[in-house]
């Protein structure tokens, strides 16, 4: 039996409000733990107003939720398979309704994005959120049934929310330090490294978490002929795969640990709270049989990509320590 929220409720579950505080999470601590402090740690400082960036995050925040909606839009007969109790659109919100809010929140994601482009003074930069409405919509009615791509989709956009915050960064830097950047000792690679590790930790287990995902919703998925991983090579095959970028995260943890970033602290926090969640997930996820299971190993993976993402405030530590 269907549930029947309250409208508050329903658009909040609609919107996935969890989701969205997560990437205002992720956007303001790459601009305020990880960006700031690294350009003060060499006499630079942040060029674009924390004003501005609160509508970059709105922009970010609405064009999100406006692919959140239209993806339960689309999603709705398979939801009724895998979760007929949790299904919003077209019980607790209408059709009609849902469309509504998807076209107003898009909109409004695409309008500010482009502001913020013009105040950074590259206007162009606005076609990203114009293109990542139209990835969203295609990601839901197409990409998504197709082997792999959705899942690939979903990866790299949730890798950019980070490296949305350093794009629109760049060009008031380079506006105001352009010749300490170009001739000095800190170079613009050093930030794109930062923020890009974290992308890359981001795109990885949340390939990860999607593949997961999949195998808990292969019931609905089968049903009406989605061609995920899962539904065509089984869960023995998704498991694997889904170990293997276990594997590959590990790994990274361990070679940055190594090569850049070799203090005590940093192993401590790599080993304790990012290393051994994983190899505790990916036990779990080889038991996994049911649903159920899948869901929960589904949650400890976002578990340590927000472990992974409050390392920013260790790394914010270590600058303010050793500068």
């Amino acid at each position: 039996m269907v549930k029947k929220y309250s409208r508050i409720v329903a658009i909040s579950r609609l919107i996935r409000l969890p989701d969205l505080l997560m990437i205002v999470l992720t956007q303001s601590l790459i601009r305020w733990s990880l960006l700031g402090p690294l350009l003060s740690a060499k006499g630079l400082s942040l060029q674009t107003s924390n004003s501005l960036f609160v509508v970059l995050m709105l922009a970010t925040v609405f064009l999100s939720a406006g692919g959140y909606v239209i993806n339960d839009y689309f999603d709705r007969k398979i939801d009724s398979v895998n979760d007929p109790e949790d299904v919003v659109v077209g019980h607790s919100i209408s059709l009609q309704h849902t469309m509504a809010i998807h076209m107003v929140l898009t909109v409004l994601g695409i309008l500010l994005g482009f502001f913020v482009s013009f105040r950074v003074h590259y206007f162009y930069l606005g076609v990203l959120f114009l293109l990542g409405a139209g990835i969203l919509w295609f990601y839901s009615t197409t990409y998504k049934r197709q082997l792999l791509i959705g899942n690939l989709i979903v990866a790299f956009l949730t890798g950019c929310v980070p490296l949305l915050v350093l794009l629109f960064e760049l060009p008031l830097l380079y506006a105001r330090f352009g010749e300490l950047l170009m001739t000095g000792d800190f170079s613009i690679s050093y930030l794109v490294m930062w923020v890009g590790g974290f992308s890359g930790f981001a795109f990885l287990l949340t390939l990860a978490r999607e593949i997961i995902k999949d195998a808990e919703d292969i019931k609905g998925d089968t049903s009406y002929g989605r061609r995920t991983l899962p539904a065509v090579a089984g869960t023995g095959v998704s498991k694997v795969v889904v170990m293997v970028l276990f594997a590959i995260s590990a790994l990274a943890l361990i070679l940055i640990y190594f090569f850049y970033l070799p203090d005590p602290y940093t192993l401590i926090y790599i080993l304790v709270l990012l290393i051994a969640p994983l190899v505790a997930t990916g036990f779990l996820l080889v038991k996994a049989r049911t649903a159920k299971e899948f869901h929960r190993v589904s949650l400890l993976t976002k578990c340590v990509m927000v472990a992974g993402l409050l390392y920013i405030l260790l790394v914010n530590f270590l600058i303010h320590q050793y500068k």
